[in-house]
């Protein structure tokens, strides 16, 4: 009797897993339209439901970046943009609108130059997903494993030779892919960024109201938070200024 309630039980959660996926595909379909439509805030409304939901993928995020911008809510498309970009970092198409919705940003902040290999780090982690990393590891070590056989078992001198050199090199991938794909499993998880959605929001030198004012963000600065305190976030900007700000003005990517 337990085994039958336990099947029943696991059919409900099935069939209500079918239903909530028909429901989601209904509503994607319904938002593609009204974006078709020119119904800018009822497209955002429908994409938000889908995310509030729990679901997320890059193309949803997207449209929803797209359809926001279209709405005039330049906040929440850099916002969605970035969430797109997260998932699908390699994705042209993402990092050309995310580009062009940033260039309406009022605050024009210049950056702290990184270490080269630093950027090469992050440009490099872009070009794939963490499970396409994931994926390039494991046939690099597949590589390297094959190759060592060859040259440990190998009778032939030439064989050894080759399998040496084949074991060594993928050997390299393999550490190199790790790196890479840790970059990107890091700014995958990563939840210490930030963007600023209110249209003018006073960044203080303390976490109080009446803490003086440093300086003033716009709608669609990108920012990373360091600590919060109460309603108050503690973040800094690109070139490296800190301060505290409200955190109902900004939301995490």
């Amino acid at each position: 009797m337990k085994k039958i309630m336990l099947i029943f039980v696991a059919m409900c959660l099935s069939l209500s897993a079918f239903g909530q996926e028909v429901d989601m595909k209904t509503l994607w379909e319904r938002g593609n339209h009204l974006y078709s439509a020119s119904d800018w805030n009822g497209a955002v409304a429908t994409y938000d439901s889908i995310v509030n939901a729990g679901w997320e993928s890059a193309p949803l995020y997207y449209n929803l970046g797209s359809a926001c911008f279209k709405a005039g809510k330049k906040g929440e498309a850099i916002l969605n943009y970035y969430r797109a970009q997260r998932l699908a970092p390699a994705d042209g198409d993402i990092a050309y609108n995310l580009a062009y919705a940033e260039s309406f940003v009022k605050d024009k902040i210049e950056a702290v130059p990184e270490f080269i290999l630093s950027r090469w780090k992050v440009s490099i982690s872009r070009l794939m997903s963490a499970n396409a990393w994931g994926v390039v590891s494991l046939l690099l070590l597949g590589v390297m494993l094959v190759a060592a056989a060859f040259y440990l078992l190998a009778l032939r001198r030439s064989i050894r030779k080759t399998g040496f050199v084949v074991a060594l090199v993928a050997t390299v991938g393999l550490l190199l892919s790790l790196v890479f794909g840790g970059e990107a499993r890091a700014n995958l998880l990563r939840d210490n960024q930030a963007i600023v959605l209110s249209t003018a929001a006073a960044v203080k030198a303390s976490p109080e109201k009446t803490g003086k004012d440093l300086f003033i963000l716009h709608e669609g600065t990108k920012v990373e938070v360091l600590d919060t305190f109460g309603e108050w976030s503690e973040i800094r900007i690109a070139d490296g200024n800190e301060g505290w700000i409200r955190s109902t003005s900004i939301e995490i990517i």
